[in-house]
């Protein structure tokens, strides 16, 4: 059942964002006075989200993206997820939830990241929906309190 769930979801994913358009070479960071962000921008310049191999997933977060980086890069994440569930698994989660508090940076945040995943078509959100629904059914035990996929479900997927 699982392999045939995993297939079925990466299909879907392949599917939702397969007409994606690449941002700007200076839109895929969203700070470029920022390191993390200006060398993830150098390193996904110029490339399509299928040919971003695990360890540079790995190592750039895509919590470094700008909102149009996001939503381009987001199904390299999702399905570079369905295969690390150990290390892009968590982080992936974890990006697609929204901050909780209730102090002004947290606040500030929270509306960035409704900006970014807003941004989304319908078919996208729908196919993270089901991407955390796998991540909540399939890989629970990889998450701490703050990234479980729930939490990112009750937030903001759920309805999608």
């Amino acid at each position: 059942m699982t392999t045939v769930r995993i297939d079925a979801l990466r299909s879907q994913i392949e599917s939702a964002f397969n007409h994606a358009h690449p941002p700007a070479e200076d839109r895929i960071g969203y700070n470029p006075d920022d390191w993390e962000s200006a060398e993830l921008s150098q390193a996904f310049k110029g490339r399509h989200w299928k040919d971003l191999s695990l360890a540079e997933l790995q190592y750039h977060s895509i919590s470094f993206t700008s909102s149009e980086g996001f939503r381009y890069y987001l199904p390299a994440y999702l399905m570079g997820a369905l295969a690390d569930y150990g290390n892009l698994m968590p982080h992936t989660v974890y990006g697609l939830t929204l901050a909780e508090g209730t102090s002004p940076q947290d606040e500030q945040l929270r509306h960035w990241q409704i900006e970014r995943f807003d941004g989304l078509s319908s078919a996208q959100k729908h196919a993270v929906r089901c991407f955390l629904e796998y991540a909540r059914d399939e890989a629970s035990s990889y998450f701490s309190q703050g990234q479980a996929p729930s939490l990112a479900l009750a937030m903001y997927w759920g309805r999608f």
